[in-house]
């Protein structure tokens, strides 16, 4: 398992590394294929990571840290990618944040050191043989802190907006957030205090070791995860709901049901014994099906975001933010299911979770601005509602279709002006296009035919 071996492909992947690097250019195909490599990266890795105290001999081989080497390779230059396209997004926009560029420097440089600590790991490996674990403490504490921080200021300003604007989902997910911070720093201080009880330095007969039952730090860390989760959940169902009679209720309903009841239901089969190795032969696959659920929440609440976005034209910030949201939640589910306290040789799921506070930060630049527009959306219904019920007076007597054209054409005219003074403050634009404000004044003037 020795160095030279693996040198030959860090060669070849510095190159790929150096040639990515001079792109600075995307659109949405290009940043599409750079989310699903990574995702698949992540994945394996992650998986891995959870399963490592079954493979210790494999992954110790050769190929074994030939494999992690490349996936450290392909999450640096991914990693660039996205990095890169995210300041093109915030470049593009027009939102008055301050803060915004000041806040992507700080990620960028954050998101280097990482690579430089997995570096300095590889290198311990490649001409040691062995590893010291400070620096998977270093590399934990960096990402979760990263995670702390940007989810916290995320739900402080959910808040701080909801104060403004009684909007539930906006509450929804201030909450979600709160339990994601909890989750974050529950999540630190047990792997923390389960890296502990390892060695401190690993070596390549070192065997990774979970916990046979959950501690009370990693009880907390896993009920806030719950918490979160459901949260999120209800406010993706409230996202989806333009579209449910598109998709069928029963499909819709039996999709998200299935995939909540997947995700929840992993826990309490670990505290009931059912991976323990000793009591269960099969612990390794009932492993990697249940963990994979983690991987298809990412995908849900990404597909949220998306579908979402696909309201919007095409190359507008807002379009983009929605974006850059749906795939910060799937690399988050991702990622976050990555363990590095078993300590296993080399590392698996350091790499995933130097990702983590990545992914949360994608969230928090996403999520912010796709929430101005979800508000506006909100505020832009209700001054619909209220142009509608101004002109009641031509309603009441509504007889004509000619009648009802003026009304709307009325309505929608303020609607435009309201919208564009949205814009023009904030820098978002609304999701709602001329389609959906005609679909929902349509709406209104029924319930009053009605009434």
């Amino acid at each position: 398992m020795g160095p030279k071996s693996s040198k030959g492909i860090t060669d070849n992947m510095s190159t790929m590394f150096l040639s990515a690097l001079s792109v600075s250019r995307f659109d949405g195909k290009k940043l599409l294929v750079i989310m699903i490599l990574i995702s698949v990266t992540l994945t394996v890795e992650s998986q891995l990571s959870m399963v490592a105290d079954f493979i210790p001999e494999q992954l110790a081989s050769t190929t074994g840290i030939a494999a992690f080497i490349g996936i450290w390779v392909i999450f640096t230059v991914m990693q660039y990618y996205i990095l890169a396209y995210v300041k093109q997004n915030n470049r593009n926009s027009k939102a008055r944040t301050p803060m915004l560029n000041l806040m992507h420097r700080i990620v960028t440089v954050v998101q280097f050191l990482l690579v430089g600590i997995i570096a300095m790991n590889i290198l311990q490996i490649l001409l040691t043989q062995q590893y010291d674990t400070v620096l998977l403490y270093i590399a934990m504490s960096i990402s979760y802190g990263l995670w702390i921080v940007t989810l916290g200021l995320l739900a402080k300003a959910f808040f701080s907006w909801y104060k403004l604007k009684k909007n539930l989902m906006v509450l929804i997910f201030a909450i979600s957030m709160i339990a994601y911070v909890i989750n974050g720093f529950f999540g630190l201080y047990g792997q923390i205090d389960e890296l502990g009880k390892r060695n401190l330095v690993i070596t390549s007969v070192d065997v990774a070791v979970f916990p046979e039952s959950p501690s009370t730090i990693l009880t907390v860390y896993q009920t806030a995860s719950a918490i979160a989760y459901v949260l999120t959940w209800i406010a993706t169902v409230m996202l989806l709901r333009p579209y449910i009679e598109k998709l069928g209720k029963f499909k819709f309903w039996t999709i998200m049901g299935v995939t909540m009841v997947y995700y929840l239901i992993t826990f309490p089969l670990f505290t009931l014994g059912y991976f323990t190795p000793s009591e269960n032969s099969n612990a390794m696959t009932n492993i990697l099906i249940f963990s994979l659920s983690a991987v298809f929440t990412g995908i849900l609440f990404g597909v949220t975001f998306l579908s979402v976005a696909r309201t919007l034209k095409i190359g507008t910030p807002a379009r983009n933010y929605m974006i850059i949201a749906a795939y910060g939640f799937l690399l988050f589910y991702i990622a976050g299911s990555a363990l590095v306290f078993q300590a296993a040789y080399p590392p698996y799921g350091l790499i995933s979770v130097a990702f983590t506070g990545f992914s949360c930060y994608l969230i928090f630049n996403g999520l912010y601005f796709s929430a101005i527009s979800v508000s506006q959306d909100a505020s832009l219904r209700q001054s619909i509602r209220k142009s509608v019920m101004e002109q009641s007076k031509l309603l009441d007597s509504i007889g004509t279709a000619e009648m009802e054209r003026e009304v709307q054409k009325v309505v929608l005219t303020v609607a435009k002006k309201a919208s564009a003074a949205m814009e023009e403050k904030s820098g978002i634009e609304t999701s709602m296009n001329d389609s959906d404000m005609k679909e929902y004044l349509e709406l209104v003037i029924n319930e009053l035919k009605s009434k």
